[in-house]
């Protein structure tokens, strides 16, 4: 087995190039520390998929030939479900919906970061 990352890390790395990340925080506004939040994690989707696919991968070679479909068969995941985030919300947000948060609790993410927005008076 020639994987020297975390398989995800390869996917990430194909798709880093079309996230559309804010130059702030979504909840707050804030302008530093900006981390790319996936309500659907990278992780979980990745494994999901390669599991319902019956597909496994024991070479580097193989995840970066798989990227690419993927991404195309999640777009909405990848790039939609997301939010540009500041360092100190996205921490509190995964210690809500822990560090691999489930693909089930998307949505409830989502409402998480809206309300704690429409506390921050940002709407």
């Amino acid at each position: 087995m020639d994987l020297k990352r975390d398989l995800v890390k390869y996917v990430r790395d194909k798709a880093k190039s079309g996230y559309q990340k804010d130059t702030q925080c979504y909840i707050c506004g804030d302008t530093d520390n900006l981390d790319f939040h996936h309500y659907y994690g990278m992780t979980e989707l990745l494994y999901t998929w390669m599991k319902v696919n019956k597909i496994t991968i024991t070479s580097a070679d193989e995840i970066m030939n798989l990227r690419e479909q993927f991404i195309e068969e999640h777009v909405t995941e990848v790039y939609d479900e997301a939010a540009t985030l500041c360092k100190t919300h996205h921490i509190r947000l995964h210690s809500i919906y822990g560090k691999r948060p489930k693909l089930g609790t998307a949505m409830k993410q989502k409402r998480w970061v809206e309300i704690q927005r429409d506390k921050y008076g940002m709407v």
